[in-house]
């Protein structure tokens, strides 16, 4: 891959992706990079974080029917999408019964990242409360 040169606004994407901890839409980080750099375009937002990503400094989560997502953390963690909202959320346990078992197979596991698609308390709480008002 060519290297990169030195972008102010490539930083800024990739500095409001690491401070938003809620897993942002391009389309939020383009309102988050516009508010401190009006002259961004969304494009160059679209740009960034696909450069941001095949170079491993965020995440991209893919959120089926709904928007990708990114994220500034990069150490191996977990994430729980919710199917009605598309919030993402990362959430911690230790799979290392998983991974010896992968191993006691034959199979040496290098990463272990997990989706799990649900529905979150804020859209279960409306489901709920528009089941009670019928």
């Amino acid at each position: 891959m060519k290297a990169q040169r030195f972008s102010k606004q490539r930083e800024l994407v990739l500095r409001t992706v690491k401070a938003n901890l809620i897993h942002p839409t391009a389309l939020e980080i383009y309102g988050m990079t516009r508010a401190v750099d009006p002259t961004i375009s969304m494009g160059t937002v679209y740009r960034n974080l696909n450069l941001l990503a095949e170079q491993g400094k965020i995440l991209r989560i893919k959120v089926p029917g709904g928007a990708d997502r990114y994220d500034g953390t990069i150490e191996p963690h977990n994430h729980a999408v919710c199917t009605k909202c598309g919030m993402v959320m990362d959430y911690s346990y230790s799979f290392d019964d998983l991974s010896s078992q992968l191993e006691k197979s034959g199979f040496k596991c290098e990463e272990l990242n997990i989706t799990v698609r649900g529905t979150c308390k804020n859209c279960l709480t409306k489901a709920l409360n528009n089941d009670m008002e019928e």
